[in-house]
């Protein structure tokens, strides 16, 4: 099965979020090391949206955005890829659940694959009731599907974090 999935090209949609140190430069930044690797390629990016933290109420707005790649590699070695991103960007374990951050890579779908694992949900489990998730994916692709859950543009009238602005046109950001 592994073999399977390894070989068969998919849409990975990663979504990105900040909310410390400058979130609109962690949000381009982590889009350019995302682009720099060679496992991924035809990128399209959303626009960049500010959300109210689902957290601790003293904590900064978020910053967040959505990538789409296509990629062969299995959900497992992805994963990896991302931790590797956050971690050699500064994000740092925290024991309150929805801290603030420097920078979050979560894989929110990857075609229609449904995937559980002890480290991983696939689509996302809590995609569906967030904005902030859902305008991004809308952004690169207004018909998209959520597995299991429904039509993103159906989904986001019900989500429960509505809270959001876009701030940034894709064809305002820099370095891409």
């Amino acid at each position: 099965m592994a073999k399977e999935i390894e070989n068969n090209i998919r849409e990975l949609y990663v979504g990105i979020g900040s909310n410390l140190e400058n979130p609109i430069v962690q949000v381009n930044n982590a889009i350019i090391a995302l682009k720099k690797l060679d496992k991924f390629n035809s990128i399209k990016i959303s626009n960049f949206y500010e959300s109210s933290p689902m957290g601790p109420s003293d904590q900064d707005d978020y910053i967040n955005a959505a990538v789409m790649f296509k990629s062969g590699g299995s959900p497992e070695d992805i994963l990896l890829i991302l931790k590797d991103i956050e971690y050699s960007m500064g994000k740092e374990k925290k024991s309150v659940r929805w801290s603030e951050r420097i920078i979050d890579l979560d894989i929110i779908l990857f075609g229609d694959l449904v995937y559980q694992s002890d480290n991983l949900l696939i689509p996302h489990p809590n995609a569906q009731e967030r904005a902030f998730v859902l305008l991004p994916l809308i952004d690169i692709n207004p018909d998209i599907y959520l597995p299991k859950k429904g039509y993103a543009k159906d989904l986001i009238k019900n989500c429960l974090y509505k809270n959001i602005k876009r701030t940034i046109k894709i064809n305002e950001r820099f370095d891409f």
